[in-house]
């Protein structure tokens, strides 16, 4: 391979990773420093009926964002969706994790958890996170 090629190559790459971010839009107050967004994984997770899987999240805090985010999710038919911390103070890491667990019964196919970040005060935020469900073993 040449060096154009090579050069190429990684042009391309670094592109598709920079938009391949899966980030809510902006709450707090947004277009300010006192904002802050959520940012989830990009693909799919995948997990089989009657399986748990934990995803990572994190909250992005603008630098004058000081308050405290209520965490809460919205479950798909046949999801339970458990939130590590559901609120997490301005003092604490910007991480948090939700686990999902598919009941044996659960919809096959592509479902999204909205997850949403309320503020103490101003415009709360919300990432759509995507599972993917397949066959679990059978019973």
């Amino acid at each position: 391979m040449n060096f154009r090629a090579i050069l190429s190559l990684c042009t391309v790459s670094a592109a598709l990773l920079a938009c391949s971010c899966n980030t809510s839009s902006s709450g707090g107050t947004p277009g300010t420093k006192e904002s802050f967004t959520i940012t989830a994984p990009t693909l799919a997770t995948t997990l089989k009926q009657g399986e748990r899987q934990i995803i990572k999240l994190t909250l992005n805090r603008g630098s004058d964002f000081k308050q405290a985010v209520t965490i809460a999710a919205v479950e798909p038919k046949g999801l339970k969706v458990t939130i590590d911390h559901p609120r997490v103070a301005a003092s604490e890491p910007a991480e948090f994790s939700i686990a999902v667990e598919a009941e044996k019964t659960a919809p096959l196919g592509d479902q999204v958890i909205k997850v949403t970040g309320t503020p103490e005060s101003g415009t709360a935020a919300s990432v759509d996170v995507k599972v993917k469900v397949n066959e679990g073993p059978k019973t």
